[in-house]
C-alpha cells in the first residue's frame, strides 16, 4: 500500500512537477505528513509551503503557453522525476529501512515518469486550454486525495 501511495503522489508530480512538492509541503506545514527529524524537515516550514505553492501556481500557468517544451525532455523529465522521488519518500519512506526508503523514492519518481508520458500524451490529443485545466485539477485532487489516505 505504501509504494502505490508513493507512486501516485509521484504521479502528481509526472502531471505538474510542483503540484506534488506543494502538497507535500502543505500537508507537512499542517502536520498531516510527519516529517519530523527526517532530511526533509525543512518542507514542513510555512516558508516552504508558501514558496512551492507560488511555483506550483507559476507552473500551472507557464504550462499553457505554446513555447513550452514537452515534459518528456531530458530536464524536464529528470525533474518531475527528482520532484516524484522526494514526495515519495516524504509520505512513505520516512523513518523506515534505507530499503523501503528508497523503494518508496523510486516508486514516486516511476510514478512521475508514467505519468509525464501519460499527460504528454493527453495534451497531445486533446490540446486545448480546458484539457489543460482538467490536467491542473487531476493534478491537485488525486494529491489531496493521497494525502488524505496516507493520513487516514
Amino acid at each position: 500500500m505504501n509504494l502505490i501511495c508513493a507512486a501516485s503522489i509521484g504521479a502528481v508530480s509526472g502531471l505538474r512537477s510542483m503540484a506534488g512538492p506543494a502538497i507535500v509541503s502543505e500537508a507537512a506545514s499542517r502536520n498531516i505528513v510527519k516529517l519530523g527529524k527526517t532530511p526533509l524537515a525543512w518542507l514542513a516550514s510555512d516558508r516552504a509551503a508558501r514558496i512551492s505553492a507560488i511555483l506550483a501556481v507559476g507552473e500551472m500557468i507557464t504550462d499553457k503557453l505554446p513555447f513550452v517544451p514537452d515534459r518528456t525532455g531530458g530536464p524536464s523529465l529528470a525533474w518531475r522525476a527528482a520532484t516524484g522521488a522526494l514526495c515519495g519518500y516524504a509520505i512513505c519512506g520516512k523513518g523506515k529501512s534505507r530499503g523501503v526508503a528508497f523503494a518508496a523514492g523510486a516508486a514516486g519518481a516511476m510514478g512521475a515518469l508514467a505519468a509525464s508520458y501519460a499527460g504528454l500524451q493527453y495534451r497531445r490529443r486533446l490540446p486545448s486550454f480546458a484539457a489543460a485545466l482538467v490536467e491542473d485539477a487531476v493534478a491537485i485532487g488525486s494529491g489531496a486525495a493521497g494525502i488524505s489516505s496516507v493520513a487516514s
